[in-house]
């Protein structure tokens, strides 16, 4: 029989989990309300809960904790009830519990709020998506958990409508048609993917399609956590942007507007519609996802959604821009966003070809030279590289001995990914953080995507180098390398990859129909004169 130690200290490792769900059960029992209101013990009740996942995710035994929480005194406090499902999602990765804890928030708001403010709702909200995203919380009912999402948005907005009562739409005969406002709920200097784009954009409008540009940046993301248990989630904001009224984008000066960061409040975002009113613009062109301002000026200007990626935005638009053919799942949400199959634009959604990246060597890099290089890149491979995906790659190891995986991006937790895959290990190797993926990926054979919802920059600059991008058929990287890449399941790559080691003709046809993908998803002209056209077209048939 194994003593403890033999192992691996699992005893140990349990009574620790134990002790420290006893903590927080004793902190909890008075009620979780009074978290709110307490940053100090808000700060030792989220300490422990990220204690006890880490303990959980070493393989400790999560019995404990959920014995905890259902000890817990019962509750009619909305407050509390929120908090425990937001436990069960992060600790037990309970699939119903995201969706239980929106649809308490949602009941709240519609009942006029009086657990949770207007600010901390959007917070809860906001921070399940990101969580979902990166895959730290997961849903049973992918389909029902959108339905609430877009209810509780909708609620959200509800609460802003006082703020507009008032408001006049303007006449399409008042409207400055060479004016375009562009509108994004993040934008900051330096490498932030979606913000480069947003430059793209604003410059192509200008220098290739002859229009006129307001560029502004609502900044919606929260600056502060505003509700416990959900990760100390917040988003980035550029501070040397506050207050900017210009900036220069391809060396033209572009009128800018930049809201303070964090949650813009009913005033802030009635102001703001005012001012875009008044500028009187043909279009808005709302880029990304839960943009109160944006959604404010439904029915009084006409707005673009444009999501950065392939999911349906929560958002009330006028038209939508999807780089995807709708599905008949899509309809609840096309109706929660009062839109109609007709008002969708199809679009491809484009990527700017990548600066040249440096020569790489295999060996300075400690892959093998005969190997068949695969990277996986991501900023997020901590949360996105599941024990599946890694379980799914030993096979592959398993199958095809070539293979050699190469994490790009940071992966704290690689060691304790692999510790039970001795085969893996010496197969693959997390190199971190990566300022020239472009080089990385000219030395690959293979580009691989975990489960995720993103990644589609990363995918298409693999497609601009050739490399064959494969990845599962749904998400935003599906969209992107089409379907001649996507796997069935990951159990599919290894013959793939055996494939193109052997078969020089098909390695050829594979790396052709890479660069011919890009070459279709590359334009960004392209794509803002579909969403000009689809808008022109809509518009004339009334």
């Amino acid at each position: 029989m194994m003593t403890g130690e033999a192992m691996g200290g699992a005893p140990d490792l349990d009574q620790s989990l134990r002790g420290q769900a006893g903590l927080l059960g004793d902190l909890l029992a008075p009620g979780c309300g009074r978290l709110l209101e307490s940053q100090d013990l808000w700060r030792r009740a989220d300490g422990l809960m990220e204690s006890l996942l880490t303990l959980i995710q070493r393989g400790g035994d999560p019995a404990p904790v959920a014995t905890m929480l259902e000890q817990l005194p019962s509750s009619h406090n909305r407050c509390d009830i929120v908090m425990i499902f937001l436990l069960r999602a992060t600790l037990l990765k309970d699939g119903a519990a995201p969706t239980q804890a929106l649809q308490t928030v949602l009941a709240d708001r519609e009942e006029g709020g009086g657990a949770f403010s207007l600010a901390q709702a959007d917070y809860i909200l906001r921070a399940v998506l990101f969580g979902l995203w990166i895959n730290r919380l997961h849903v049973r009912d992918k389909a029902a958990h959108d339905r609430v999402e877009r209810a509780l948005w909708a609620a959200i907005l509800d609460g802003y409508q006082p703020a507009l009562a008032g408001r006049l739409p303007v006449a399409p005969a008042q409207r400055q048609r060479d004016l375009v406002v562009v509108l994004t709920g993040q934008f900051m200097r330096g490498m932030h993917q979606p913000s480069l784009d947003t430059m793209d954009f604003v410059s192509k409008l200008v220098l290739r399609l002859g229009r006129r540009v307001l560029l502004v940046n609502t900044a919606d993301g929260p600056v502060t956590p505003q509700v416990p248990f959900l990760g100390g989630f917040v988003s980035g904001a550029d501070e040397g942007l506050a207050g900017a009224n210009q900036l220069v984008i391809d060396k033209l000066p572009v009128p800018f507007l930049h809201l303070p960061a964090g949650f813009t409040d009913p005033a802030m975002a009635a102001a703001t519609v005012d001012h875009l009113l008044a500028q009187r613009p043909d279009l808005v062109l709302s880029f990304g996802t839960m943009s109160p301002v944006a959604d404010l000026c439904r029915g009084l200007l006409e707005v673009v959604a444009i999501p950065y990626g392939s999911y349906l935005p929560l958002a009330t638009p006028t038209y939508l821009a999807l780089p995807r053919p709708l599905t008949p799942g899509d309809g609840p949400a096309l109706e929660a966003g009062g839109l109609t199959p007709g008002r969708v634009i199809p679009i491809n959604y484009t990527y700017a070809p990548p600066a040249a990246g440096a020569a790489r060597d295999r060996a300075a890099l400690g892959v093998p030279v005969d190997a068949i290089l695969t990277v996986i890149v991501g900023l997020r491979l901590t949360q996105e590289v599941t024990p599946d995906f890694v379980a799914a790659l030993d096979r592959a190891v398993a199958q095809e001995p070539r293979l050699f995986f190469l994490f790009v991006g940071p992966l704290e937790t690689y060691a304790t990914l692999i510790a039970s895959y001795p085969a893996l290990a010496t197969h693959s190797r997390a190199h971190g953080y990566e300022t020239d993926v472009i080089g990385l990926l000219m030395l690959a054979d293979l580009y691989l995507n975990p489960p995720r919802g993103g990644g589609g920059t990363s995918a298409a600059y693999a497609l601009h180098c050739g490399v064959p991008a494969y990845g599962l058929g749904w998400g935003d990287v599906a969209t992107v390398i089409g379907p001649d890449f996507h796997l069935a399941d990951y159990g599919d790559f290894a013959a793939c990859a055996t494939r193109l080691a052997d078969d020089a003709a098909w390695r050829q046809d594979r790396q052709a129909k890479a660069k011919a993908r890009f070459a279709e998803i590359s334009s960004r002209q392209t794509m803002l004169r579909q969403i000009l056209d689809g808008v022109k077209r809509i518009r004339a048939a009334g």
